[in-house]
């Protein structure tokens, strides 16, 4: 019985320690718990007086002694820092041991834990999280134990594919009081411009909205779905060694289909097979699938009616015929069919980036359909619908290249003569592996409100509440224009389109002829010896592990390599072997043969081997920012010989921070450096530290030594004060950094800096073609024209080094920004858009400021 009394005391001690949250009590109580557990172990009669003997706590104790136990904690942190930072310089001291590779990720990217942290733990189970395979091959299908099953075993595991009920919904879509509106609206317009009747003008907006929606909707069967899975077995082994997914992201994706939710399948575009592949992968896992937003240049004979009975529905690729009038039919015709395709429950699929990706690295989000989908919640169609960012990645790209439109020669229209050429063509071409990656699937609703929070921190409350439409109409989503959305729900829905973006961006995986290429281009770029690049390879995926990045290749590297260099081809990588001879005292013992490997250097090939090079840029961009704003700030320090000698450069954190978000304003067009809910400042910072950490500078405070300074740096890793008391302690005092000049870290800086370089000429000679608009305005399209010319002519020439400036699209962007900054100006004319600048840009010292400002971050090495 004195047992059981002292355990129900204890208890009530445990109890009342958790409510007041009294850290050593535990000690105590603990203590007091083994004393319990040994008297009843030893099974022995213990007389006493439970009145005398029993100790009691009473809540002022308890109070008192959790208030000084407190106390001393807190008079005990900073000898515990000092403690923890000298015990860390005692292992500086000893021989540092090899860092740990961690175990291979398993590629499954959870959604964001700032913005969506309730959605974080759904859908993903303890194995999933605990141990998942590398992959499985989709192309081969396990054989089943009939006899059938053994002989037909394509046709018997197509057969089982479960079937779904797809409504059509063109009926509700006609009916719809949006649409209606619309054609009123339309109507009248003909009305006033034209002066037919009422009648007439009604007659021909409804018939016109009839043929909208004949045109544009999906027919979806679940017979073709079959016959198409049937064929995709028998032909993708053709041109694919195999097709990769993991088994835990089907299986979340299996669980995501049963919530009953909607999913919204936005995959970055890499290949028109990217949507092949996304529903071939739903057809033969059983799960629902989507109906697919396609461009209208896909509705050609034959070749439309079947991807339309896959699910495709076709957008015009311009939605409004003439510049700066909007097409209000078209526009809600699109918005209503959306809207009722949720309603009716299918799953939905689009490309966020608009068009395919003519240079490697994610476009810029268009976030015209995502603005539905946040309509279709907020106006209670959907009860929530879950976010699925998708990307995959090929060892070559199935599509050919983009060099064509890189160098400013127009797109080629499909036709179905050129369809039918390019299958032709592709089945008989090898292109690797194909790996395809879904993200954990995120709560619509959860990250609105979290995202609308944000908003309200920074505005101080003056957001609307999420629960009430932030639309000012009916028809104010983002396809209207935004002339008549609210500004707070235009940046609402660009934060997510952004964040999905950078989402799938980590998720990318990395193909081996990313890193070959990469290598070549950046590492090797005059070429190098097989050994050199394999001992680079090892590195580079060493360090993408450590990053976390998908690495979707395995096996011996040199095996690796080889299989990257034969898929890249001959055409893009040469491969030469010499023949070496080792002689002694003049007479020949032995001959090696070397393999020397090289980049193909010529203007179009290198374009296209950079395609394959940005998939790893997007890795270290972050990095070459860093290190190119260093240059920018201290190049004149670094080509002096002078300042070499007495190696004593120096950088402060803070201009280095300033130089580098004015790079990322810079590049703002080409890269998503961070998701929206963090601060760029501070991934900058961060950035900055983690390149200290790799010595290429180190920090710089005169009370420490070199190894007390690691030891300090290391701790703060494991300091628990808040962030915020960091940053008003850095910034109270201006941080300086040491630039180190050993050979292998200036090395290291020069790799990183020419990782931006091509863009940084780009953007340096877009800025000098404006003199050319001084006095006068062009087309964008001749504009673009004119920086090419530039370009290429000073490549002639040899000023300028890196082939891959000559590409269209950084030299679009850059028109964006200058647009951005207010040096030019558009004015629509007749479906071409005239640029002219500005009046206070419009002389020839205004420009030469501009182009000053960008080519500041161009470094050019002393070669003496």
């Amino acid at each position: 019985m004195d047992g059981l009394v002292e355990i129900f005391l204890f208890f009530g001690i445990l109890i009342y320690f958790f409510n007041f949250r009294s850290v050593n009590m535990v000690d105590i109580l603990s203590t007091r718990l083994q004393e319990v557990y040994a008297k009843w172990e030893t099974r022995t009669e213990v007389t006493r007086n439970p009145e005398t003997n029993t100790t009691r706590f009473s809540i002022e104790e308890l109070r008192q002694s959790g208030q000084q136990l407190y106390r001393k904690r807190i008079q005990n942190k900073e000898y515990s820092r000092k403690l923890r930072e000298n015990s860390l310089y005692q292992i500086k001291e000893n021989k540092p041991l090899p860092p740990l590779i961690p175990d291979k990720q398993s590629f499954l990217h959870y959604c964001c834990n700032i913005c969506t942290p309730s959605s974080q733990n759904s859908l993903v189970n303890t194995v999933s999280k605990q141990h998942m395979p590398y992959g499985l091959n989709i192309l081969v299908i396990n054989h089943g134990s009939s006899l059938f099953s053994k002989l037909f075993y394509c046709i018997s595991h197509i057969y089982n594919f479960k079937e779904y009920n797809y409504p059509r919904v063109t009926q509700t879509v006609l009916a719809d009081e949006r649409l209606k509106e619309a054609i009123k609206l339309t109507a009248w317009e003909e009305v006033t411009n034209e002066g037919c009747s009422e009648t007439v003008a009604l007659a021909k907006a409804k018939a016109r909205a009839m043929t909208i929606i004949s045109e544009m909707e999906s027919k979806i069967s679940n017979t073709l779905l079959k016959m198409f899975s049937w064929f995709l077995y028998k032909l993708m082994p053709c041109f694919l060694q195999s097709a990769v997914v993991v088994p835990s992201q089907i299986e979340m994706l299996k669980k995501a289909n049963e919530s009953g939710l909607p999913l919204i399948l936005i995959p970055l575009h890499r290949s028109h097979l990217d949507y092949v592949m996304i529903s071939f992968i739903f057809l033969m896992n059983n799960i629902r699938n989507p109906l697919i937003a396609a461009g209208d240049n896909l509705k050609i004979p034959f070749v439309g009616r079947f991807l339309r009975g896959l699910g495709a529905f076709f957008i015009k690729r311009r939605i409004d015929p003439v510049v700066g009038r909007k097409d209000v039919l078209y526009r809600a015709t699109l918005h209503t069919y959306i809207m009722e395709s949720l309603r009716a429950g299918h799953n939905m699929e689009w490309f966020i980036e608009g068009g395919r990706t003519r240079t490697g690295k994610p476009c810029m989000p268009k976030a015209g359909i995502l603005s539905i989908v946040v309509d279709a919640y907020m106006d209670g169609i959907v009860e929530d619908a879950l976010i699925i960012p998708v990307a995959m990645n090929y060892d070559r790209l199935v599509d050919g290249n983009f060099v064509r439109e890189q160098l400013g020669q127009p797109k080629n229209v499909e036709t179905l003569l050129s369809t039918i050429k390019a299958v032709w063509s592709t089945l008989k071409g090898n292109y690797g592996v194909v790996k395809v990656d879904f993200s954990q699937p995120f709560s619509l609703r959860e990250m609105l409100k979290s995202l609308q929070n944000q908003q309200n921190k920074l505005t101080g409350g003056k957001v609307a509440p999420i629960d009430r439409p932030l639309k000012s109409t009916m028809s104010s989503s983002s396809l209207y224009g935004t002339d008549v959305i609210a500004e707070e729900y235009r940046q609402l829905v660009d934060s997510i389109a952004r964040h999905i973006v950078y989402d799938c961006t980590s998720l990318t995986p990395v193909m081996s002829t990313n890193i070959v290429a990469f290598l070549l281009l950046n590492k090797f770029r005059d070429g190098c010896t097989l050994d050199d690049l394999i001992k680079a390879f090892d590195l580079m995926k060493q360090e993408l592990e450590v990053r976390n990045k998908d690495i979707a290749f395995c096996g011996e590297t040199v095996d690796i390599i080889n299989h990257a260099m034969d898929i890249l081809g001959p055409e893009l990588i040469v491969q030469q072997h010499q023949e070496i001879t080792e002689a002694v005292d003049g007479q020949s013992i032995k001959s090696n043969v070397v393999t020397t490997i090289r980049p193909v250097s010529i203007l179009p090939n290198v374009i296209e081997l950079s395609y394959y090079s940005n998939t790893v840029l997007m890795c270290y961009v972050m990095d070459s920012i860093v290190v190119t704003a260093l240059y920018a700030e201290l190049q004149s320090q670094i080509n002096d010989p002078v300042a070499v000698a007495e190696n004593n450069i120096t950088v402060s954190e803070n201009i280095l921070v300033q130089q580098s978000l004015k790079l990322c304003d810079i590049f703002k067009y080409e890269f998503i450096f961070c998701k929206p809910c963090q601060d760029l400042e501070r991934i900058v910072v961060e950035t900055i530290k983690n390149l200290s950490y790799t010595n290429i500078f180190s920090l710089q405070e005169e009370c420490y030594l070199q190894d007390e300074l690691w030891s300090k740096r290391y701790a703060r890793n494991f300091d628990d004060s808040s962030d915020e008391e960091h940053l008003k302690e850095k910034k109270a005092k201006d941080i300086q950094y040491k630039v180190s000049l050993l050979p292998e870290h200036i090395e290291r800086m020069e790799f990183l800096h020419t990782l931006l370089r091509p863009l940084v000429d780009t953007y340096s000679y877009s800025a000098f073609t404006l003199r050319k608009l001084v006095g006068r305005s062009l087309s964008e399209r001749d504009l673009v024209h004119e920086v090419l010319n530039e370009l290429k002519t000073n490549f002639n020439r040899g000023l300028l080094q890196y082939g891959e400036s000559l590409c269209v699209d950084p030299i679009k962007n850059s028109l964006k920004l200058f647009e951005k900054w207010n040096v030019l100006e558009c004015h629509p004319q007749e479906n071409v858009r005239i640029l002219y600048l500005k009046d206070e840009y419009d002389t020839d010292l205004a420009v030469t400021k501009v182009h000053d400002t960008i080519s500041t971050f161009t470094w050019v090495k002393n070669r003496n």
